[in-house]
């Protein structure tokens, strides 16, 4: 194939690229970075087993008016609060945000039909909430398969606590003050640890 065939064919696959959408081939490398779930999973197991995050995570739930550390109900505690603040508290600080993107305030009639216009503070105060609400069904699914097939195994219990703290205490502000880092790492640990809570129960963790 001579020079010139070989610009051609560079040319046809550069616009083929473009008419699909693609303005960058490179970024395709960042699906890679699925990996980094995996290789998260056994610092997880670590925490998991330490009694810092036991401790943290007793007291979290002790936020639960009415809570009693004797009940056991340990993962139906930390649902509550999750539940609470990724559908009622970041919920509103959303539609705050969708109040603050406007000067004429919140359209509660159409209340998503400004929302490719927003930037900077208010678009983040969007995308934390609808952030939480992507990860909380896998969540859901392992909190419930742990409360039905675990409920008393002290490291799967830790694993679901250190995901909502890590989401709501590092992921959640971080993505407010647009600080990528932490959020980033918060954000692959907490989702190693429930994978690593599936897999647990799925090999028979009791």
């Amino acid at each position: 194939m001579s020079k010139d065939q070989t610009i051609e064919q560079t040319n046809k696959l550069k616009k083929a690229s473009a008419d699909d959408g693609i303005r960058n081939p490179g970024g395709a490398g960042i699906a890679a970075f699925s990996m980094f779930y995996l290789a998260f999973v056994p610092v997880t197991s670590w925490l998991s087993r330490t009694e810092m995050l036991s401790t943290l995570v007793d007291g979290t739930v002790r936020f639960i008016p009415g809570y009693a550390s004797s009940s056991g109900r340990v993962i139906p505690a930390l649902s509550t609060l999750y539940i609470f603040w990724t559908f009622g508290a970041s919920g509103a600080v959303s539609a705050a945000g969708q109040a603050m993107a406007r000067p004429e305030g919140l359209d509660n009639d159409h209340p998503r039909k400004h929302i490719n216009s927003m930037g900077g503070l208010p678009l983040r105060m969007r995308s934390a909430h609808y952030g939480l609400m992507e990860n909380f069904p896998a969540f859901a699914l392992a909190a419930a398969l742990a409360q039905l097939l675990a409920p008393k195994n002290r490291e799967i219990t830790n694993l679901l606590g250190y995901h909502v703290i890590a989401k709501l205490l590092i992921y959640y502000p971080c993505y407010l003050l647009g600080i990528a880092p932490p959020r980033t790492l918060s954000h692959l640990s907490a989702n190693a640890a429930i994978i690593n809570v599936c897999w647990r129960l799925a090999i028979g963790a009791q």
